[in-house]
């Protein structure tokens, strides 16, 4: 704390509302506060204010940071994702980087799509027609944003070889 300046203490203050720490993504982005000031505000646009079902959103975030091999993310969000009600055998697939068997359609539907997109850098229209025909056009506009945050997230992350809060190592 010593080490910033009067801007990034206040911002320290305001992104540390509603965490444990300020760590992870928010502990680079610290250093450039407009930048930790935006993405303190789409996260909270996307997780406080956002429509999504806790549940989907976390399967969401799990799948982007198995993805990117982001560690980190992975890390701080498996537990939310449990209390969220995402199935532990899901969450489990996810980290083995194989297909879970859903039991949920809305979950199928997201993990779909978000691969597609992950995987070809694109979502073909039967994809885009099978979120919009689920969720409507307003959730699959904060569906497809939480991947690409993520994604942000995890260039962050693996950019500046940001640890896990312990050490772990979740895969």
């Amino acid at each position: 704390m010593e080490e910033l300046t009067p801007e990034q203490k206040e911002l320290y203050g305001v992104v540390g509302r509603g965490r444990a720490q300020v760590a992870g993504p928010f502990g680079v982005w610290l250093r450039n506060p407009p930048l930790a000031d935006a993405a303190n505000r789409v996260t909270l646009a996307l997780r406080e204010n956002g429509k999504l079902d806790k549940r989907l959103s976390e399967l969401i975030v799990l799948a982007a940071a198995r993805a990117w091999g982001a560690s980190y993310a992975w890390v701080a969000h498996e537990k939310p994702a449990i209390k969220a009600g995402l199935a532990p055998e899901v969450i489990e697939a996810l980290r083995r980087q194989q297909k879970p068997d859903f039991k949920n359609n809305d979950e199928r539907v997201i993990y779909d799509a978000l691969t597609e997109l992950l995987e070809t850098r694109s979502l073909s229209q039967p994809g885009y027609d099978r979120l919009i025909k689920e969720f409507g056009l307003d959730l699959t506009i904060e569906i497809v944003s939480v991947v690409g945050f993520y994604g942000m997230i995890a260039t962050v992350l693996k950019g500046f070889d940001v640890p896990t809060p312990n050490g772990e190592k979740p895969f």
